[in-house]
């Protein structure tokens, strides 16, 4: 540090005095409360350093991000069903396309056919049908009605209306397109909500020290042991709950299923906009537990909530499907004695939680 004495002997340092000779400058007097401040070590800084983030704090902020990533999650799904009923669509219009060309074709050789024997018989009045781009206008011709039998009429009518057909699927096709190509900007936007949430997630988490994230894994598993034990299922340290450690109620075979399946999943990864075989998300585990007993779901939790029967949560049965928050954003699927198996949030895998660990508990379906 430059000591005051110092300041004042260095070139240039040395105030110049005002004509009046007592005051220095302005200029001069700041630079001289500047050195005194730094003498006395009153200097303020503007800034302080940001305060280390508490690992309760920083799990508080993660929790919130996994909520608000699983919600774009379920977007995502959403706009992902869309697009999937809408390629359906479109391909069933596509194979109508086919079909009706084909009966246009039909419908074009009899009417040549018939063009060709009025020509034999000397009636040209049908060749200008024939050739012509627009066949109502000749259909509304009275002297043409009359130049034709009644059973070639009616296939003059048969071949615009075959044209009208192409012309209205060929329409809807282009429609669904459209709709389809804003279906994928949609699914883009969801898909970049999705990662955008989890690295701001990745971000926070990185802030930690190691011992920290060590202290924030070690809080979540106690508080899944915890929640565990409230509902009778201890368990010895560092080991996730299985089926065989839960008493779950004999249910029919159909159900049993469900449940199989969803118990054979147990710790298996979790990924957004997943279903299987390996990784699942909320939505896409209970659609292929399910599917194993032959119930077809949508991928999308309000979705599927919408599809079942409600079930009072006091009159929850294993294989009912819970739901959660407002809107619908997150499911599992009920095993009994309070529990359910789900698919959490990124970071974490299918595992038995106590179905009031989630929060907004909202309804609940049976299929």
């Amino acid at each position: 540090m430059v000591r005051l004495a110092d300041s004042v002997t260095m070139e240039g340092a040395v105030p110049r005095m005002s004509r009046a000779g007592s005051r220095p400058h302005g200029a001069v007097r700041v630079v001289l409360a500047l050195c005194v401040l730094m003498v006395t070590g009153l200097c303020v800084p503007t800034a302080g350093a940001a305060p280390t983030p508490t690992v309760k704090d920083v799990r508080a902020k993660i929790a919130g991000l996994h909520a608000q990533a699983e919600a774009a999650t379920e977007r995502y799904d959403a706009v992902h069903e869309q697009m999937s009923g809408l390629d359906l669509k479109l391909s069933v219009a596509r194979t109508k396309l086919d079909q009706e060309h084909k009966a246009l074709t039909a419908a074009r050789q009899e009417l040549a056919r018939w063009a060709a024997e009025q020509y034999k018989a000397g009636d040209l009045s049908t060749l200008a049908l024939l050739l012509s781009d627009d066949a109502d206008r000749f259909l509304q011709n009275d002297g043409l009605y009359r130049s034709l039998a009644q059973q070639r009429t009616t296939a003059v009518s048969g071949l615009v209306e075959e044209q009208r057909s192409v012309l209205a699927t060929t329409t809807d096709i282009q429609e669904q397109q459209q709709q389809l190509e804003r279906s994928r900007h949609d699914l883009d936007v969801a898909r970049q909500d999705v990662e955008r949430k989890l690295a701001d997630a990745e971000r926070e988490l990185a802030r930690l020290t190691g011992p920290q994230r060590a202290q924030l894994a070690a809080a979540d598993e106690a508080d899944d042991r915890q929640g565990l034990s409230e509902q009778g299922v201890t368990l010895p340290p560092g080991r996730r709950a299985t089926c065989q450690d839960v008493a779950i109620p004999d249910v029919d075979p159909r159900v049993a299923k469900v449940i199989s399946y969803a118990c054979a999943q147990l710790g298996d990864p979790y990924r957004w906009g997943a279903s299987g075989p390996a990784r699942f998300d909320c939505s896409g585990l209970v659609l292929a537990a399910w599917g194993q007993a032959g119930v077809s779901l949508p991928h999308n939790a309000a979705s599927q909530a919408s599809l079942g029967r409600p079930v009072g949560r006091g009159a929850l049965r294993p294989g009912d499907v819970v739901f959660f928050y407002r809107p619908i954003g997150h499911d599992g699927i009920y095993i009994g004695n309070g529990l359910m198996i789900h698919a959490p949030r990124t970071g974490d895998s299918v595992k038995i939680a106590p179905v009031g660990a989630v929060g907004s508990y909202t309804t609940a379906a049976r299929f």
